[in-house]
Formats: C-alpha cells, sequence, structure tokens
C-alpha cells in the first residue's frame, strides 16, 4: 500500500511553530515507511506513537471531524523529513529522555533478534546475551545501572512482566516481522500505563495493525550453529465494509549452542484484529503464543573463563554434560532444559466521546507455565519435605533426579483511562488500572533413568505422599492485586511553546500467600499504599530547539517469588529462604534536565540524578540445584550522569548515529552481612559501567541497504565491596541487504545478510550472580565475612544468518 494512499488529512491541526505542513494522521504501520513518525504533543503522560495503526484509504471512508485531543496516544505527526539513521533516531517531545527504534531499523535486524537485542543500541542500554538468535534466557539487560526487574514493560497497553521475579521475557510477545516499535523511557514510565516494577523506566512494545491490503509475507533464515526459523504472516485486507480486518503468523526459529550440547526451539504465533468506527472509535484484540525450549548455558567464574579462553577449547570444559553416566554424571545437560509456554492477550479499545472527550479501555490476559529445572541427588536416608524427614521409597539410598521449579501462573486486569481537553491549551488524564496475579510453584523431584531421562519434563509425575502432597523443598501459592489510580494535567502557555504537567499516581498492592510444605508460617502477606507525584516542564525555544527538566517518583514492589515463601533444602531440611513479609517497596525518585535539537542534525542530551531506597536486584542462585532468581535488599543508592544521542540526516546515502552514557553510581549504605555491616558505603554500584557508546551508520542506494554498529560497554563490578569486576567489552556488527525486482506474486522479495560479533570477541556478556565479595573482608563490627564467587554469562561468538522473504 502506498504511502500517499494512507494519510488522512485533517484541516486545522497545523502548529503555529511548524514550518511544513504536517499531517495529523491514525496509523501505526505508517512508522514502517515513514520513519520520521514523531510522539505527539510533547507531555510527561503523552504515549508515543503506536505505529501499526494505518488509517483507511481516503476514498473509502466517510469524512468526520477528528477530536482535538492533543495527547492522544494514538495521534502521529508526520513530516516530509527523510529516516534517520535508518529508524535509529525518532524525533521526540515529551519532557523526559524517550528514545525509539522503528519498524524500518527493526526489519534490518536479524530475523531471529530478541527485542531486547534489538534494544541494546538504544542510550544507556547495558545489555548481553549467550546467543545470537533469541533463543537463550541467559541475557540480561540494565538501564541507568537499573536492572530489567526494575523496569515497566508493556506490549500493546498490557503489562508484559511475568509477575513472579519481574523478568520481561520479550522473546513470548511478538515476532520481529511484526513489532513496529521499540520505546524506551528511561528513569520513569507514562503515567497512564500499567506498571508496577517501573523505578527505573519502561520498555514499550507495539504491533503493527493489519493491512487495508490482503496479503502476506513470508521469509527463511538460515544461519551459524544450525540456526533456522521460518515465518509467515497472511493479512486479510479489509473485509467487505465492516471495518474489521484481520493478521495471524507463525514462526519456528531453532538453533544449536556455540558450545556444550543442547538445541534450543522457540514457535510463536500472533494474531491481531482491528475493527474501527471511522473516527470516533477503534478495538484491537491481540493474541500471541510461544513455546520456548533453552538448552542452557552453565555459567562461569572469572578465574574459570580466563582459563578456558587461554585454552581455546570453545569454552567446553565447562559446559553441561552431553552424556550421561549413571552414577558419575552430576551435570546431565537435560536436567537443565528451561520450558515456558506463554499466552498473552490485549483487547484495546478506544472511543472519542465528543471533540474534546475520548476513552481507553484496554482488557488483558497474561497466562504462562514455566519449568527452571537442575539436577540433583535424592539420599533415602535423609531427604527432607519442608523440616520434616521423610522415606521417598526410592529402591537405592542414593538416586540421581531431576528437581523442578514450576510455575503456573496467569494475571487479568484492566486499564481504563480518559482524556479530556477542557480548553484549547489544557489537556487532562484520569485512570484506573486493576491487575490480579496468582502463581503456584513447586520444587518436585522425578528420578532419573539410566540413561539420564526424566518422566516429564515438566514435573507432572514427581514424587508424592501417600496421600498425594508434592515432595519438595520448595511449594506455596501466591497471589495480588494492584490497584492505581493516576491523574495528570498539562497547561500550555505562549501558545503552547510552554508545557507544565503535574501527576499523581498512587498504588495500592496486596499480596498473601500460603506455604504448602511443613516448617514455615502457613500463611503470609504484605501490603502497602504508595503515592507517586511527578512534574514536568518543557520549552519549545523554536521549531528545532526544545528544553525540558522533570522530576519524577517511581516505586517497585518487591519480587513476589524470592522475598515473601520460605524455602527448604531437601537434603538437611534447613532454611534455605526465610519469607520476609516486612519488605519494603523499591522506591525513586528521579529528576532530569534534557535539550533536544532537530535541524541540520539531531541532538538529545539528557543530565539525569536518581535516588533510590530499599534498592532491590535480582541474581541467579541455585535453589536444591535448581537455577532460580534470587532477591538482594542493596539499601540505598545514588545515581547521576548525563545521555546523549545524535544522528545526522541522510548524506550520499550515508546516515551516521552515536549515542553515549556516562555514569556515576554510590551505594549510600554499608551492607547487612552476616549479623555485621559490610563496609560498601561509598562504593560503586554493581552492574553500572561508567562508559557506554554507540557508534554505527546506516546506508542505503537504490535497492542496496546496510548498517554497521560498534558497541562499547567499560567494566562492571559483579560485588558490592568492588574488590572483582567484568572485564570491559567492544563488539561489532554488520547487516547487508538487496530489494530484488518483483518475481511474479513476490512484491518485494529481500535478501539479507546479519553478521553478529564480527571481530569474533570472545568476552563475558553479563553477570549472572553478584556477590558481596570476592575476598575475606572483616566488617565494621569485626566479623569475618567469608569470600564468595561471582559467576558471569559467556558471550555469543561470531555468528551469521541469511534470510531471504517477500510480501506477496
Amino acid at each position: 500500500m502506498h504511502a500517499e494512499q494512507m494519510l488522512l488529512i485533517l484541516c486545522g491541526g497545523v502548529s503555529d511553530m511548524t514550518l511544513r505542513p504536517v499531517f495529523l494522521l491514525r496509523a501505526s504501520s505508517v512508522s514502517a515507511l515513514l520513519a520520521s513518525t514523531v510522539i505527539s504533543a510533547g507531555s510527561l503522560h503523552a504515549a508515543p506513537a503506536k505505529a501499526g495503526k494505518t488509517a483507511h484509504p481516503v476514498q473509502s471512508q466517510p469524512h468526520h471531524k477528528a477530536p482535538r485531543i492533543q495527547q492522544d496516544p494514538e495521534e502521529i505527526r508526520v513530516s516530509a523529513e527523510r529516516p534517520l539513521a535508518g529508524g535509529l533516531m525518532k524525533r521526540q517531545h515529551a519532557p523526559e529522555a524517550t528514545n525509539s527504534i522503528s519498524a524500518l531499523a527493526i526489519q534490518q535486524r536479524g530475523a531471529a533478534s530478541s527485542p531486547l537485542q534489538i534494544a541494546a543500541s538504544l542510550p544507556g542500554v547495558n545489555f548481553g546475551s549467550s546467543d545470537a538468535y533469541g533463543l537463550s534466557v541467559r541475557n540480561n539487560i540494565s538501564v541507568r545501572g537499573l536492572d530489567s526487574t526494575e523496569m515497566g514493560w508493556t506490549i500493546e497497553g498490557a503489562p508484559g512482566v511475568d509477575q513472579a521475579y519481574y523478568w520481561p521475557y520479550t522473546e513470548t510477545w511478538a515476532d520481529n516481522e511484526n513489532i513496529s516499535d521499540i520505546t524506551l523511557i528511561a528513569g520513569t514510565s507514562r503515567i497512564n500505563d500499567p506498571v508496577q516494577t517501573a523505578s527505573g523506566g519502561e520498555m514499550i512494545e507495539s504491533v503493527r495493525d493489519p493491512s487495508h491490503k490482503r496479503g502476506g509475507l513470508v521469509d527463511y533464515s538460515y544461519g551459524s550453529f544450525r540456526g533456522q526459523r521460518i515465518f509467515g504472516r497472511l493479512e486479510s485486507g479489509d473485509i467487505g465494509q465492516t471495518g474489521i480486518r484481520v493478521m495471524a503468523s507463525y514462526s519456528r526459529t531453532a538453533s544449536d549452542n556455540f558450545t556444550g550440547p543442547g538445541r534450543n526451539t522457540r514457535d510463536h504465533a500472533d494474531f491481531k484484529l482491528v475493527k474501527e468506527w471511522a473516527d470516533r472509535a477503534k478495538t484491537s484484540l491481540f493474541i500471541s503464543y510461544s513455546n520456548w525450549n533453552n538448552a542452557r548455558l552453565a555459567p562461569f567464574t572469572l578465574a574459570a573463563w580466563e582459563k578456558a579462553n587461554k585454552a581455546g577449547d570453545n569454552f567446553s570444559a565447562g559446559t553441561y554434560a552431553g552424556t550421561y553416566i549413571p552414577g558419575q554424571t552430576t551435570n546431565y545437560w537435560k536436567a537443565y532444559v528451561y520450558t515456558r509456554r506463554n499466552v498473552l492477550m490485549s483487547w484495546q479499545n478506544e472511543v472519542s466521546l465528543s471533540d474534546t472527550l475520548r476513552l481507553h479501555v484496554v482488557p488483558y490476559f497474561h497466562w504462562s507455565l514455566v519449568d527452571s529445572p537442575g539436577q540433583t541427588t535424592i539420599n533415602s536416608n535423609a531427604f527432607y519435605w519442608g523440616d520434616q524427614k521423610v522415606n521417598p521409597g526410592l529402591s537405592t539410598t542414593s538416586t540421581p533426579a531431576m528437581i523442578h521449579s514450576n510455575q503456573a501462573e496467569y494475571a487479568t486486569g484492566v486499564n481504563a483511562y480518559v482524556q479530556y481537553d477542557p480548553t484549547r491549551h489544557n489537556h487532562l488524564i484520569a485512570g484506573y488500572w486493576y491487575d490480579h496475579w496468582n502463581i503456584e510453584q513447586s520444587g518436585g523431584l522425578t528420578p532419573l533413568s539410566a540413561n539420564g531421562g526424566s518422566p516429564n519434563a515438566t514435573g507432572r509425575y514427581v514424587l508424592r505422599s501417600p496421600l498425594g502432597a508434592i515432595y519438595a523443598g520448595t511449594h506455596f501459592q501466591e497471589s495480588s492485586q494492584t490497584n492505581e489510580f493516576y491523574v495528570s494535567d498539562t497547561q500550555g502557555f505562549f501558545g503552547d511553546r510552554v508545557k507544565a504537567t503535574f501527576g499523581l499516581k498512587t498504588m495500592l498492592y496486596y499480596l498473601s500467600g500460603t506455604n504448602e510444605i511443613p516448617g514455615g508460617p502457613y500463611h503470609f502477606s504484605s501490603a502497602f499504599t504508595q503515592p507517586m507525584p511527578r512534574f514536568a516542564l518543557s520549552w519549545q525555544v523554536n521549531h528545532a530547539l526544545q528544553v525540558y527538566l522533570n522530576a519524577t517518583t517511581n516505586t517497585r514492589a518487591p519480587v513476589p517469588i524470592s522475598t515473601f515463601p520460605t524455602t527448604y533444602s531437601v537434603s538437611t531440611g534447613k532454611v534455605t529462604q526465610a519469607g520476609n513479609p516486612g519488605a519494603k517497596p523499591e522506591y525513586a525518585i528521579g529528576e532530569e534536565i534534557g535539550l533536544r535539537y532537530y535541524g541540520a542534525f539531531h541532538f538529545d542530551m539528557a543530565l539525569f540524578n536518581m535516588n533510590l531506597t530499599n534498592h532491590q536486584l535480582v541474581a541467579l542462585t541455585y535453589l536444591n540445584g535448581a537455577p532460580v532468581q534470587q532477591a538482594i535488599s542493596a539499601g540505598g543508592e545514588t545515581i547521576r550522569g548525563v545521555t546523549a544521542e545524535i544522528a545526522s540526516k541522510p548524506f550520499h546515502g550515508f546516515s551516521p548515529y552515536a549515542n553515549a552514557q556516562y555514569l556515576h553510581t554510590t551505594i549510600d549504605n554499608n551492607l547487612a552481612v552476616n549479623g555485621d555491616l559490610l563496609p560498601t558505603k561509598g562504593k560503586t554500584m554493581v552492574a553500572s559501567p561508567k562508559f557506554m557508546a554507540n557508534i554505527g551508520v546506516n546506508y542505503t542506494h537504490g535497492p542496496f541497504f546496510a548498517n554497521l554498529a560498534f558497541k562499547w560497554v567499560d567494566s562492571q563490578y559483579s560485588t558490592f565491596m568492588n574488590d572483582q569486576s567484568m572485564p570491559a567489552y567492544k563488539t561489532v556488527d554488520l547487516g547487508l541487504g538487496y530489494h530484488l525486482p518483483r518475481i511474479s506474486v513476490f512484491t518485494k522479495p529481500t535478501i539479507r545478510l546479519n553478521l553478529s560479533n564480527l571481530s569474533n570477541v570472545s568476552y563475558l556478556s553479563s553477570i549472572a550472580s553478584i556477590q558481596t565479595n570476592a575476598r575475606p573482608v572483616t566488617g565494621i563490627y569485626g566479623t569475618k565475612i567469608a569470600a564468595s564467587t561471582p559467576s558471569y554469562y559467556l558471550s555469543a561468538p561470531f555468528s551469521a544468518m541469511v534470510t531471504v522473504g517477500s510480501e506477496f
């Protein structure tokens, strides 16, 4: 469909500060064609453009006067500018550090790349992965030193986070071909989004709307490590005069681990239905399903990594065992395969009640079934169910077994808000979000067979008592209810050149649960109420220059699965995690001063300051042999720094792009360890590299396109005492592509080659387990605090993937 066919021109929408005609448009898929999409009406609560919305062709729709709501999250302004750096930098207006990647840039990346791998090029994003194809759970992301559990995550207006660990698992949301926009708001979140973890920022993903034209897309990819991917999408086009259009897609991705045994697979399906009533109402239903199996890689200590790196054996000495020998093998790879099934549904509804009043209602549903297993040994003479010693009824006294971490969970909720323009220069948002979440988690055991197999890889046939109770060291049920009320008002002055926004969000959080094993308290609960005020001021100096400042507050509830339940060792019956219902939520107060210039080149810079209390980190640990996430309380922290982004308009086909961040973090408290205090006050926070930079260039000439990206990440501490760090690293990625002429029904055939880690650098990608101190330390009160060893995830080596595909 041609871009000019998609424009719905609405008279009277041109700002007095605009130097060229600007069209108001209800279309989010336009950003895939015109990467100059910009977020409308900068205010603290304005939502970024949804790049998947497409207007009906002008000739097929009767004319209706569009509402004059300038804060409309669905409204996009499109100018005649050409895309900057292949869609890596969009023009922004919101008075907060906001960065986006358009569909154009996403389409040029590797077809199998995960959304987090794509977002790694955004300013201030610290990301590492053990896999080039988005199939590994061995990846971590942080922004301004705050990890993924301290960020809000939304997909199509619904929360995307797994509320057990606050981990996003964005790989299960949508396929790359269906993603129209990825937006990062660093340090805060939009006030009208359903997030409960956004003390460190928010990542927003939008899915393209179905096309008005019937057709589809197919592509096939093949690459290193027997990497393969197929993708197909069908589009109904406009179905008669109903205003309905539908798209559905399926993909399968698979690859071997780059070292050690195991093959990883991911089956994924997306479905989206859109119904429009001219300009007055729109509803869209998005459903996705994923079935993900990951043969995980073992983490490495720094010493083991250095030794393996010198040996040059592709780290094979530190991987899980590829064959099983009864009585000898204690780390068989099949006992560590992570499985995840995931369903996500979002039903977005937007109704214009009048020219000045609009209603948004988004019900959603999220379901997942997870198993994160490991290998252990059952000793019939010393086997515990909670704190009670039992006889599991095995024929041998020592039996190898798979220990599970099964999680069955679901979340339902609705987010509803109104947007109201009482005057031409005043814009109000008021809304309410409700969420109910429930989980049942158990750590049951299944004995391994003579060949290392398990009766059931999802833990269905675990050992049970005569009355049917699961023999385990951990078994609990939790449910939470989140209520959030929010209101925000933006007032414009001097012809809207100056805008001031005042907002308030209040979270009411309640969690309750039961321990289903003998020992600890049967019932536990936690509750808090947290108001979160915010303020922003922006000044549009002229068409090219904007200055803004803001002061925001955000909170994050304690991680449910690793904070409140009580768990036990199955071999000793001792407590491995004492439930802490008194844990307080993390609270963040942040300030920013920013400047944006959009002229001969585009430049965006933000200076930021943030103070955290009850700072909580998440790190890898092993619970009875199963790898799970552990919550760490780190007290207070101060974060300061500056982020800058720059890009030029295309010059002879070349579009250079660069961003950088300087980060200074300080631990504000001494850390409590073993009844003493570790002298950590004034130390640098873990996983917080002082410097990061991305430099890239896009090239487009006729049917040919290419992109080159360089990333540098400084060293980062892995202990609170700053006595061990993960080394700095540099990587280079390259992409090449060519648009072929039409071939029969294939209207836009394309071939592209994506090369990751072009120089094949061996490096550690991220910190797996954070520790207090890597060397023995004497506490402030004289206690000898023993050393503990951090571990790290391996990086993905050089990989290449070729993709051939076309629209039809």
